[in-house]
């Protein structure tokens, strides 16, 4: 049985990326492109915004980027809610980086960004 999307609370330096699917059932990812910034401390979460049971198998979204182009120190998340950590670029980084996000047997490739 469905459940609704779990509730999250983002924290001050939480950017909160939801994924979900439009009206016409393609990924949607919003917003496009996210920015962080490192000065402020801030981290990605990727959340969910479909209604259906988010601890299932397999995950309800997969996040990669590129393991020798990522901002942060993983290049693979998945899940909801799923935190990237802080951004480990450097302080002039200030550049957009793409990653693919899978939700089913879809991909988008949206960008985000560093910035000091």
């Amino acid at each position: 049985m469905a459940t609704p999307k779990l509730a999250f609370i983002p924290g001050p330096n939480d950017v909160v990326v939801e994924i979900g699917l439009d009206p016409g059932g393609k990924i949607s990812v919003k917003p496009d492109p996210f920015w962080v910034s490192l000065g402020k401390k801030e981290q990605i979460v990727w959340v969910c915004t479909l209604n259906h049971e988010h601890k299932a198998q397999p995950p309800c979204f997969i996040v990669d980027f590129d393991p020798s182009d990522k901002p942060f120190g993983s290049a693979h998340f998945q899940g909801h809610p799923s935190p990237s950590g802080l951004a480990s670029v450097p302080a002039n980084d200030n550049k957009l980086y793409k990653y693919t996000v899978k939700v089913g047997n879809q991909t988008l490739d949206p960008k985000g960004g560093v910035k000091p």
